[in-house]
């Protein structure tokens, strides 16, 4: 059986996969627990081997879906939204407790990105974007039926392009990356700076509270949905001039929120897409998100579909 191991900038999900694509057991992890590589891979070995036990299975292969990770050799290194800057090799760690089972590494959004294309909504799409937004954000480009790594497995970081000049530092080291305006900690601060704007007591600094005022048409809230939506729809415009992609997928909790996002980032994208691209271009919602928790879990464990 595989499994699928999502390391992300909050949760990190771990989950056996059978040949048909079904989440036969998970496990959850508070990454933010950790701030050395080596607590987290032992904790995510010890998970691993306990759900196996439990499933009277073994393990055939792992793929692990990680920030800022070279997909050739296992490295992390400067993952803004994760405590362990590294350069940190986990590979090397995730031997220590699989010594003969086949590893494969991936950036968490590519991985996101094979997973829609083998079990979601791009199958059969040779050219296509996953858009992650969780913790932060990410970026899986496919071009003629290809993952594209680039140089040391950095290509897609769109997160970090500067959308606002000298606006919200960023994790990165820089100010005014798109990850600072639409990711869950983007949507937050806008959210802070909108009820400071407005002379209004926030309700609450947190991104699922933020959601659900959003969900029952609270005002601050909605608007501030509005304004990711803006800024993510003119990213995308600006985007798809990169690829022609036929298809954009939105991926991740942020996106789970569905028509409040998506009604305003679909209205800036059209408005600012080159002529070219009109018409010929989907903005849709990842099909994996009806999997919920165990999207990243299937988006991982489709990378060992590589071997």
């Amino acid at each position: 059986m595989r499994c699928g191991v999502d390391i992300g900038g909050t949760n990190t999900m771990i989950g056996l996969v059978d040949k048909n694509g079904n989440v036969v057991d998970y496990d959850c992890l508070k990454t933010g627990k950790y701030e050395v590589a080596f607590d987290l891979v032992v904790t995510i070995a010890y998970s691993i081997l306990r759900m196996a036990k439990v499933n009277q299975t073994t393990i055939d292969s792992i793929g692990v879906g990680c920030p800022n990770i070279n997909p050739e050799n296992g490295v992390v290194e400067k993952a803004a939204n994760l405590k362990f800057k590294g350069p940190v090799s986990l590979l090397n760690e995730f031997r220590r407790y699989f010594p003969q089972t086949p590893l494969f590494f991936e950036n968490d959004a590519r991985a996101a990105a094979l997973g829609e294309a083998i079990y979601g909504s791009a199958k059969g799409i040779r050219d296509f974007i996953e858009i992650t937004l969780g913790t932060g954000l990410g970026c899986g480009i496919v071009i003629n039926g290809k993952i594209v790594d680039g140089n040391r497995g950095m290509a897609g970081e769109v997160c970090h392009s500067i959308l606002v000049p000298n606006g919200r530092e960023c994790g990165c080291g820089r100010k005014g990356c798109l990850e600072q305006y639409v990711s869950a900690n983007g949507i937050i601060k806008t959210y802070l700076e909108l009820c400071q704007r407005n002379d209004i007591v926030p309700l609450t600094q947190e991104y699922r509270q933020i959601a659900n005022l959003a969900l029952n048409g609270d005002p601050i809230a909605l608007e501030t949905y509005q304004e990711t939506g803006k800024i993510l729809g003119l990213a995308l415009a600006n985007l798809a001039c990169f690829s022609s992609p036929s298809h954009i997928f939105l991926f991740g909790g942020v996106a789970q929120i569905g028509d409040i996002l998506m009604t305003p980032t679909r209205k800036a994208f059209e408005e600012n897409l080159l002529f070219c691209y009109k018409d010929n271009i989907k903005l849709e919602f990842s099909g994996l998100l009806a999997a919920s928790k165990n999207a990243g879990i299937l988006g991982a464990a489709a990378l060992c579909t590589r071997q």
